[in-house]
């Protein structure tokens, strides 16, 4: 063999040494997105189990739920309660959105996340009020979606979340939600 066929030889090896080196990479790249949407939509569910969570506790679930139904008479601290729990929950919600936007949630979670906002944040009175004093504080692209998930939605009725649990109880849990999927 020739100084010529050994240096062509190398170059074959080399560019095969290159081809499995992308191939590698792309490997790698393909199962660190997948180990980056875990951990974002894992972060997601953990943010939300202990916003819940803390919702549960008597004192401050009741808070919440006086000025979700916007009752005027709420004394200063339990007001002050439920804008920090209101500013909780609109930036979990602006996280939760911006990483959709990332690309790091589904298309499916991200519908479910959408009926949430819709059917159980935006849709009583007390908190889209709130939405209007403090929006200018939140980027433009979620101003924009929260915004549309209030829009042409109705304002819960009082109970209305009970009411529909009660249904379904009295049917045996078997009724369809009404929901679309």
């Amino acid at each position: 063999m020739t100084l010529a066929d050994w240096a062509n030889f190398s170059q074959i090896v080399g560019s095969v040494a290159v081809i499995a080196s992308l191939i590698f990479v792309g490997i790698q790249v393909h199962q660190n997105t997948k180990v980056t949407k875990a951990t974002a939509l894992q972060m997601n569910a953990d943010y939300w189990l202990s916003y819940f969570a803390m919702l549960a506790d008597s004192r401050l679930g009741e808070i919440f739920a006086k000025g979700a139904q916007g009752r005027e008479k709420m004394e200063s601290l339990e007001f002050h309660q439920f804008f920090i729990l209101c500013r909780a929950t609109f930036m979990g919600c602006e996280k939760q959105h911006q990483q959709y936007l990332a690309g790091l949630l589904s298309e499916d979670a991200y519908r479910g996340y959408e009926a949430t906002i819709r059917e159980q944040i935006a849709a009583f009175p007390g908190v889209r009020a709130m939405w209007h004093v403090v929006r200018h504080t939140y980027g433009h692209d979620f101003a924009a979606f929260l915004d549309a998930q209030i829009v042409g939605y109705e304002v819960h009725a009082r109970g209305s979340i009970r009411s529909q649990w009660h249904e379904h109880v009295r049917a045996g849990g078997s009724t369809a939600s009404g929901h679309p999927t």
